[in-house]
């Protein structure tokens, strides 16, 4: 798959996984690899991806020639919104299309299915163009299951579109996995679970799912299962079992998990004991089931006006926090063999994280913005 000669379009290359997989193909060598990408702030796609690729883990000189070929684009556009010659130039030489543009709010559900539904479709209908029937490599996630508790999860029961989901995120996920598998085209769908930003420095991503942590200083407790686990993996196992699945000559299934499982995810107890050191609190965050949070402790624990913007503020984030699902990744396992990426456990590496975050002006912002 990923041999010499062999040219790649990937999109989201300015994003959290997408980014790290731009700087992974460039140490390969390979043939041509594009990076699909919008304008922003008067920052054309040569500049955001330059700027990528230098917050990247080994981060890359913004005036390097990094041999990734910027490309003006939008998924949400018809053809891609591609010049004409940039156009010709991709339906005839790509050989792999790695999808990973997405949006992942919780709260812009017009927005997912905009991105997530329809770019994907528009995505779709551009590898049906194409010359060499190139492979179409989708970044999902673990979520497409939709709403589950307590049990491990493996990939042949996850995708259920017409399932309940606790958001459009996860719906449309799920709603974009199934038109790639009735594409035609030959797939390779990944599943990461939750992707941590561990070994980047940079607040906008560590910002992206950690944004709340800081906000739970000022509360006493929280409805949160403490033998519940939340399964978590770093971005760098990510992109490793993605580029080991695209290294091997043949892949046994066309679907894997990138998740911790049973082994990379400790309970939430665990984790709040790491919180409650690293903001030196005098009295440890109290973790109550959900069962057992009535609305006589509710009116009782969250008593000020700044408790009850902070608590409305999760409302959207608890459900996941109480799903305590794991994500079996044995085929991931047995396909990579020894070449299964390293997976430190979330404990390891959470105090990191919270690290980014304090230095990070715009949580005391929020924090001011909730207090305000």
């Amino acid at each position: 798959m990923l041999t010499r000669g062999v040219n790649v379009l990937v999109t989201g290359g300015t994003g959290l996984i997408g980014g790290e997989l731009l700087r992974a193909l460039i140490d390969h060598p390979i043939g041509k690899v594009w990076a699909l990408a919008r304008s922003r702030n008067q920052a054309g796609p040569a500049l955001r991806i330059a700027d990528r690729l230098s917050r990247t883990s080994s981060g890359i000189d913004p005036d390097e020639d990094h041999g990734v070929i910027p490309v003006a684009g939008d998924i949400s556009a018809d053809r891609l919104g591609l010049s004409a010659m940039d156009y010709d130039e991709i339906r005839n030489e790509a050989d792999i299309i790695i999808h990973s543009a997405a949006e992942t709010s919780f709260i812009r559900s017009d927005s997912c299915s905009r991105t997530n539904v329809a770019g994907s479709k528009h995505l779709i209908d551009f590898g049906r163009t194409c010359r060499r029937n190139p492979l179409f490599v989708y970044i999902s996630t673990a979520f497409v299951s939709g709403v589950m508790s307590n049990k491990l999860v493996h990939e042949d029961e996850s995708l259920r579109p017409e399932n309940e989901h606790h958001n459009e995120y996860t719906r449309s996920k799920a709603v974009a996995e199934q038109m790639v598998r009735d594409s035609g085209l030959p797939v390779l769908i990944v599943r990461p679970s939750i992707v941590l930003s561990a070994g980047l420095s940079c607040l906008q991503f560590a910002r992206a799912i950690l944004w709340f942590v800081p906000l739970l200083k000022e509360l006493d407790a929280i409805p949160v299962n403490p033998a519940g686990r939340p399964d978590v993996v770093p971005v760098s196992f990510v992109v490793d079992s993605i580029i080991g699945l695209l290294e091997q000559p043949k892949l046994k299934y066309d679907c894997y998990h990138l998740s911790a499982s049973h082994e990379g995810s400790g309970p939430y107890s665990t984790l709040s004991e790491v919180t409650d050191r690293f903001y030196d609190r005098s009295k440890p965050l109290e973790l109550i089931r959900p069962a057992e949070w009535t609305r006589e402790m509710h009116r009782r624990v969250i008593r000020t006006p700044l408790q009850r913007k902070i608590f409305a503020s999760l409302r959207n984030y608890l459900p996941f926090l109480n799903m305590s699902v794991l994500y079996d990744h044995s085929r991931l396992r047995e396909e990579l063999g020894s070449r299964f990426p390293a997976l430190p456990p979330f404990q390891s590496y959470f105090a990191e994280l919270l690290g980014v975050l304090s230095t990070d002006p715009v949580a005391g912002r929020m924090l001011n913005a909730v207090r305000a």
